[in-house]
């Protein structure tokens, strides 16, 4: 099994398991668990993602493997800690969209810069989904009316850069405002707003199925162009009225810039083949993700993509650095 550690109890020295399977032990890596770095909470959506991922990655590998999560900042603690972490193959980042592209426009200071990272490979994408409290308004329509009867007095839940610029775009193109909640990560975001506290809430699809279906939150779009297979019946913001809306989330691996090319490509190779295998890719679908596996490359060319889409919302204002 894949252990799962908060950072209070990697301090604390967790117990881990090796997971031998039907891939040879790499030699090369040190005698040590690797470890993916999560800045998201436990039961996040990227928690989940990233544990099955892993298992798969043991799997293949026949190393132990760890999941390790540092929630707070964004998504930042984990990625310094992946900055500053050791460049021999067991230190890796599990990033979500925000971590290496919009957080750099929504804080002043980060103690790294992307060049401190090297792209391994790239493992779902999948769009988020725009949530309501359970008697809250029906429709997109229903939900853009109400803000605008509030005059900027609503309010939506903003655990990540990737949520505020969902909540920021659909508030742009719909013609209306609201303020921003800041939460350290989306469950606490998602309770509030099961609680009436906040207005919306736009959460990845993993994080938002399950409560969806328990009907303790209402689900009204999808922020991608097309409907996800796990939730059919739920439209795209375009069909929703928002025409043109297209913003997806990613999940992605990095390590440290100086780890050798030779592990990094051990890595991706691993990776590839894990979001590849049939398992994986029954999973991703039930979950409301797509497989998206791709080496380096595709890694780089969605950071630049999703760079450019925040660059554009931070210039004409629409996002900024948290007060």
């Amino acid at each position: 099994m894949v252990q799962h550690l908060t950072r209070r109890g990697a301090l604390a020295g967790g117990v881990c398991v090796a997971l031998s399977g039907a891939g040879a032990r790499a030699q090369e890596f040190p005698a040590r668990p690797i470890r993916f770095f999560v800045g998201q909470a436990a039961g996040s959506g990227s928690d989940i993602l990233c544990r099955k991922a892993a298992e798969q990655v043991a799997k293949l590998s026949g190393l132990t493997v760890i999941v390790e999560n540092r929630p707070g900042a964004g998504g930042n603690i984990a990625t310094q800690a992946v900055a500053s972490g050791p460049a021999d193959g067991t230190s890796l980042l599990f990033s979500t969209s925000n971590s290496l592209t919009g957080n750099f426009f929504l804080y002043e200071k980060l103690a790294f810069k992307l060049e401190d990272f090297a792209p391994v490979a790239t493992v779902a994408q999948t769009g988020f989904a725009l949530a309501v409290p359970a008697n809250g308004p029906a429709s997109v329509a229903d939900l853009t009316a109400a803000m605008k009867a509030k005059d900027g007095k609503g309010r939506y839940g903003a655990p990540t850069s990737s949520a505020l610029a969902s909540a920021e775009l659909y508030l742009d193109m719909a013609g209306a405002t609201a303020t921003r909640v800041p939460y350290k990560s989306a469950p606490q975001a998602l309770n509030d707003l099961i609680g009436g506290e906040i207005d919306f809430f736009f959460v990845d699809a993993i994080t938002a199925l399950g409560p969806a279906r328990r009907g303790q939150i209402r689900l009204l779009a999808v922020t991608t162009p097309a409907r996800l297979a796990a939730a059919p019946d739920l439209p795209s913001m375009d069909e929703a009225g928002v025409k043109g809306y297209d913003l997806a989330a990613w999940f992605g691996v990095f390590a440290p810039a100086a780890t050798p090319k030779a592990l990094r490509d051990k890595l991706t190779q691993w990776i590839v083949q894990a979001v590849s295998a049939p398992e994986m890719r029954e999973f991703l679908l039930a979950t409301g993700n797509e497989p998206l596996p791709g080496g380096p490359a595709e890694v780089e060319r969605i950071v630049k993509s999703h760079t450019q889409t925040y660059k554009r919302l931070a210039d004409s204002g629409k996002i900024r650095p948290a007060d």
